[in-house]
């Protein structure tokens, strides 16, 4: 079903009503020009607000502007200047910001739809959005092309869309650049969850995808929220909490996590085990938006943590020398510390990793990367051992040693 919005773009802005399925939460106006949230009028149920939002509707802009695409995305102004559309959030409100993330949306005052009839987690919908926004040679522009797609809402800065294959619905995420490995960092990744028996993960599959007449590696990774599940990333619950000067931002989200229904103990292991296995895998890009908690709309409350995804930024994929021995300590990333290292600090349990377990995943991953990308030999062979030593550098952590004092181990 195609569905058209509310209002010119000739005129400076529409009223739309902020809806969690169908229940009315708020009144807002919208600017036409930019899709963006000018005012909150009125707040109807305060305690459907997203997650993180006050009863007054502080942060609703803030989270509104968040799910949209990244305006540092490759190839976004391209899109929106061939769409006709001025930013990203206006795009996203040509699908009246409905995403497979959450159940919010936003509904035009003189319009009347229903969830049921909306919603892509039942729905079909077009894939022209999702091919110009990973390939913009695919679409003959000459003719409309259908906005009303989740692709509208995806965040990140590669190049992704969502796609329905055999009835589910699944992400791909294109990998153009860095031999194509962020896409088989996230196999990788998969690999070791499977070796140590975690089960809260996202299965990566890898796939091709033909871009500008060319083959690239790309990411399949499942849908994880549901008609009952909402996915709600940490960034989320601490963004607006003013935390301790004598607490750790680390500390203050298992506090609020806790807060909002989840279980101390669920939230430490799991970050806990994230910690060690990023490590193992240099992977700099945990931030605050790359985990989180499923949140259950029915009971008001978090009810657990989401599957681990998006390991691609690993493994030195941007990365020009591959760094060995003592230069494996010296890895800035993008997460509660700034120092790789320092993130072993908030490590309380560090035999929640099975190390043994992953005695073949140095190789396997060396053989992954041979399989998947046209990198040189010896430079997927580097990469492997680096998991090698990482894992000598964990073990010596799990015996007692403080590894971010850098001393020499070699």
């Amino acid at each position: 079903m195609q569905f058209s919005g509310s209002g010119s773009k000739d005129s400076l802005s529409s009223l739309y009503v902020l809806k969690h399925k169908d229940l009315d939460v708020a009144m807002v106006q919208i600017d036409n020009m930019t899709g963006s949230i000018e005012y909150i009028l009125d707040i109807y149920i305060p305690e459907e607000l997203p997650l993180g939002c006050d009863a007054n509707g502080g942060g609703v802009k803030e989270w509104w502007k968040a799910r949209a695409i990244p305006e540092s995305r490759k190839g976004i102004r391209q899109v929106l200047n061939s769409l006709n559309e001025k930013t990203s959030q206006s795009l996203m409100l040509s699908a009246y910001g409905l995403s497979l993330t959450d159940h919010y949306w936003l509904q035009p005052v003189d319009r009347e739809y229903y969830w049921k009839d909306l919603n892509f987690y039942e729905n079909d919908f077009s894939d022209e959005l999702g091919k110009l926004l990973t390939d913009s040679g695919e679409l003959d522009l000459d003719f409309p092309v259908s906005k009303f797609s989740p692709s509208s809402s995806v965040n990140g800065e590669m190049r992704k869309k969502w796609v329905i294959l055999d009835g589910a619905r699944y992400l791909l995420k294109v990998s153009q650049e860095h031999y194509g490995q962020q896409a088989v960092n996230e196999a990788i990744a998969g690999k070791l969850h499977e070796l140590t028996g975690w089960k809260n993960y996202i299965p990566y599959r890898i796939d091709k995808a033909v871009i500008e007449g060319k083959n690239y590696p790309c990411s399949l990774s499942p849908l994880f929220t549901s008609q009952e599940l909402e996915f709600v990333p940490a960034y989320q619950i601490i963004r607006n909490h003013k935390v301790p000067n004598n607490v750790s931002v680390y500390e203050a989200l298992i506090r609020q996590a806790g807060f909002y229904g989840m279980r101390e103990e669920e939230v430490r292991n799991y970050l806990e085990y994230t910690i060690l296995t990023d490590f193992l895998l240099t992977n700099t890009d945990r931030h605050f938006n790359n985990f989180g908690f499923l949140y259950d709309e029915k009971q008001h409350r978090l009810v657990s943590m989401a599957p681990i995804f998006d390991t691609g930024n690993a493994l030195f994929y941007n990365e020009e020398a591959i760094p060995s021995k003592e230069n494996l300590l010296n890895i800035e990333v993008n997460s509660f510390s700034k120092k790789e290292t320092e993130m072993l600090r908030y490590v309380k349990n560090s035999r929640i990793l099975d190390l043994p377990s992953l005695e073949s995943l140095p190789k396997e991953a060396e053989m992954l990367l041979k399989k998947y990308t046209d990198m040189p030999g010896t430079r997927a062979e580097k990469i492997g051992k680096t998991i090698g030593e990482k894992m000598e550098y964990l073990h010596l952590f799990q015996q007692g040693s403080k590894i971010w004092r850098r001393k020499k181990y070699w």
